[in-house]
């Protein structure tokens, strides 16, 4: 994977290579007529062929490799599948994307064969270091307020910046400070406060940055209760959404019928 902020020359020819990358899927996808598993196949094969880490697209910062380490397919392939249109509805692509399981609905090896062996490492970076990190936060932030509510003191904001003192030993405040030190990190714009700097991109990057720290300050008993804790509240989280969605196609499914029920009869 080759970073789109090389020299001139390799950066002409990596985005070129993109280009192309991107053609051959949207022939792909209209070509074959695209069953539900053949477009997936198809989009896990296209990122195995990407040759970017980043791009600008439309003004807009896209970083596929977080730290050098990290990789985040799915924003890869959310591009992917925008810049190919209509030919698979949006709706179905993204209730895909939006399901944070681990191999993507596959088994662990087909997936790994789809996006290859370099990709499929960087893919359990990204995993461990930020969508299991960011899923550890949260449950460490309910823990704290939910032994608030034990004890009869009241609630406030201060679960979160606790759970980062719990978790890495500081306040986010100060946490952002170090990593923008040691990242060299430039504002969006000048004279914005440290709150409006972040983006998708700079918030996965801190993130990741406060999965090594733990990493390195834990010893591995901690670290596997950590992990085993931000598994289980992502599985929760992702049952409580699966809960919510059937719950709404339920309460479609009644309106439509009640429609049905309400329309006149002919004559």
């Amino acid at each position: 994977m080759v970073s789109s902020q090389e020299s001139s020359p390799t950066t002409s020819s990596s985005a070129k290579e993109a280009n192309q990358v991107v053609s051959r899927l949207k022939a792909d996808l209209e070509r074959s007529g695209s069953t539900e598993e053949q477009w997936k196949h198809s989009v896990l094969e296209t990122i195995a062929k990407w040759p970017l880490a980043n791009e600008n697209l439309a003004g807009e910062q896209l970083d596929y490799l977080i730290g050098g380490e990290a990789f985040d397919w799915r924003l890869l392939a959310e591009r992917l599948l925008t810049e190919c249109g209509t030919v698979i509805e949006s709706e179905i692509w993204w209730e895909w994307l939006s399901d944070p399981v681990l191999f993507a609905g596959f088994e662990e090896p087909e997936f790994m064969r789809l996006v290859g062996v370099d990709k499929f490492r960087s893919h359990l970076s990204y995993f461990y270091g930020i969508t299991v990190e960011q899923a550890l936060i949260v449950a460490v932030e309910e823990e704290i307020t939910h032994r608030r509510v034990g004890a009869g003191r009241p609630l406030s904001d201060q679960s979160l910046e606790l759970a980062y003192e719990t978790l890495y030993g500081n306040t986010r405040e100060q946490l952002w400070e170090v990593f923008k030190l040691e990242t060299d990190m430039k504002q969006l714009r000048e004279g914005w406060r440290h709150r409006d700097e972040h983006s998708i991109s700079s918030e996965d990057a801190f993130t990741y940055w406060q999965f090594k720290l733990r990493m390195d300050q834990s010893d591995p008993a901690r670290i596997a209760s950590d992990t085993r804790k931000g598994l289980a509240k992502l599985e929760r989280m992702r049952q409580n959404n699966v809960r919510r969605k059937k719950l709404l196609q339920a309460d479609e499914l009644q309106i439509q019928m009640g429609i049905r029920k309400r329309r006149p009869r002919k004559a």
